[in-house]
C-alpha cells in the first residue's frame, strides 16, 4: 500500500504561479523494492504525481531520499508531474492515398548519367592468395561488383541473367583458374 513518507512545507509553483503542496509516497513495488514519487496537490484541488523517481532496498533508505530532496528538485519533480500529463498526439491510422507515387528527382539527376561499375577486386592476384581466399572475397560482392569484375577483367564468361551470385562466384572461380593453369604453362 503507498504512503506518504514526506509532507513538504514549502509551496512549489507552476510556470502560471499556481501553489502546489508537495508531498514524498513511496510502495513495495512488485520486484520486492521501494519505489519513490512525488505527489502535489494544486490548491483548486488539482492532484498531479510524477513517475517514478527512485527505486531504493528499503523503507528506511527512501524515507532518508525522500528527506533529503530540495526546493529545487521538487520544482523539476513538478514540471515532470505535467509533463506526464501530456500524452503524444495521436497517429493517423488510416493510409491515404498520395498525389505523388514518389519523391521528385533531384535536379541534378537528369543531366548526371550514371557510372559503369568499375572492379574492386583484382581477381589475378586475389587468385594468388588461394583459391579459398579469392572464393571468399568474391561471395562478399555484390551482384553489381561480380559483373564488374568479369567485364573489367574481360572475363570470358557467358553471363546468364537467371545466373545466381553463387554461381557467377564459381564461374569466375573456374574461368581464373582456368586462365591461370594456361599462362603458367
Amino acid at each position: 500500500m503507498a504512503e506518504v513518507l514526506v509532507r513538504f512545507t514549502e509551496l512549489v509553483q507552476d510556470d502560471s504561479g499556481i501553489p502546489y503542496q508537495a508531498q514524498a509516497s513511496g510502495a513495495v513495488g512488485s520486484d520486492g523494492l521501494w519505489e519513490g514519487w512525488i505527489e502535489f496537490i494544486g490548491e483548486n484541488g488539482r492532484a498531479l504525481r510524477t513517475p517514478r523517481e527512485t527505486t531504493q532496498p528499503n523503507r528506511d533508505a527512501l524515507v532518508y531520499w525522500a528527506e533529503g530532496l530540495s526546493a529545487t528538485y521538487l520544482e523539476g519533480a513538478l514540471h515532470r508531474a505535467l509533463d506526464a500529463l501530456l500524452e503524444p498526439a495521436a497517429r493517423v491510422s488510416i493510409a491515404e492515398a498520395s498525389i505523388f507515387s514518389g519523391p521528385a528527382a533531384s535536379a541534378n539527376a537528369a543531366r548526371v548519367s550514371p557510372q559503369p561499375a568499375r572492379p574492386v577486386l583484382d581477381p589475378w592476384s586475389t587468385y594468388a592468395q588461394g583459391e579459398g581466399v579469392f572464393r571468399q572475397q568474391l561471395s562478399a560482392l555484390s551482384r553489381d561488383h561480380l559483373l564488374a569484375v568479369i567485364d573489367g577483367y574481360a572475363l570470358p564468361i557467358e553471363v546468364r541473367a537467371s545466373a545466381t551470385d553463387r554461381e557467377l562466384v564459381d564461374d569466375i572461380v573456374q574461368t581464373v583458374h582456368v586462365l591461370s593453369t594456361r599462362r603458367g604453362a
